[in-house]
């Protein structure tokens, strides 16, 4: 197979690392190709990501629009989405020699569509409506307001905004704001409010068929993918929200114990 490496140097903190991962792939029969960025990986059928979770959903985004798979190994914090710790970086022949013969499991990762302004933008976490705290906007409103709709109806939300996640994403941002923990697989995506200023706002699950609006009914905010902002939006403006025409494809071990994983990483 064709092995893409994709490091997070802030992260591995050496050139070494990484030519021993090229070296180490050669030896295994693999030819190898280095990416700087995210935006270069093409042309291979797996990236290996040495870095954290924020290099993978980077770099799942890029890959999942060309179908070529996922393999994590974790040099950061937490590690949720890596599938190999950095002490364990050598197993990953055993997961690729799987792949090969066809014999492994693959987890396919819904990810988000969102279209603003006529332009489409991805997420395999959430997409994030957030009141925009810059001091020129909180002094037109403290409080953002954003009409919700979905298939099923439409709500109208006060508070800090509204968290559109994955499954993948429901064990990051939207955990915290209250939401429920998804199974990785499971065909849905839920809606998670910010601080909402009402005690009947819950977190709602939404079939992954689903598609949906979110208009600012009064205030300002900033629209974020990953954690990442890509558009501000004014009173009136909407964004659209659906499911992506692709997947981002882990390959995982036969082991693999989501719930497992869970307690062990999010209880730190």
């Amino acid at each position: 197979m064709k092995i893409g490496i994709l490091s997070n140097m802030d992260k591995i903190g050496t050139e070494k690392t990484r030519e021993e991962m090229r070296r180490f792939l050669e030896r295994a029969g693999h030819d190898t190709l280095f990416f700087s960025t995210h935006t270069e990986v093409k042309g291979v059928d797996v990236v290996i990501v040495l870095g954290g979770d924020g290099a993978i959903l980077h770099a799942a985004v890029v890959a999942a629009q060309k179908g070529i798979k996922i393999i994590g190994i974790n040099y950061g914090t937490l590690g949720f989405l890596t599938e190999y710790e950095r002490n364990e970086w050598e197993d990953v022949k055993d997961l690729l020699s799987a792949l090969g013969r066809g014999s492994c499991k693959i987890v396919k990762r819904s990810l988000l569509e969102v279209t603003v302004g006529g332009k489409s933008y991805y997420a395999l976490n959430e997409i994030a409506v957030q009141r925009d705290n810059h001091p020129t906007a909180m002094s037109n409103s403290q409080i953002l307001k954003v009409e919700f709709s979905a298939n099923e109806g439409r709500e109208l939300i006060a508070g800090d905004g509204v968290l559109i996640c994955t499954p993948t994403g429901s064990t990051a941002y939207s955990l915290s704001a209250g939401g429920a923990i998804l199974t990785p697989e499971v065909p849905v995506f839920m809606m998670t409010p910010i601080c909402a200023f009402s005690m009947r706002a819950r977190p709602i699950v939404f079939s992954s068929a689903d598609e949906f609006q979110v208009k600012i009914a009064k205030g300002r905010a900033n629209v974020l993918a990953d954690g990442n902002v890509f558009a501000a939006l004014s009173e009136g403006e909407e964004l659209h929200v659906k499911k992506a025409p692709f997947t981002a494809d882990f390959p995982v071990k036969d082991d693999v114990d989501f719930f497992a994983r869970v307690r062990n990483k999010l209880n730190g």
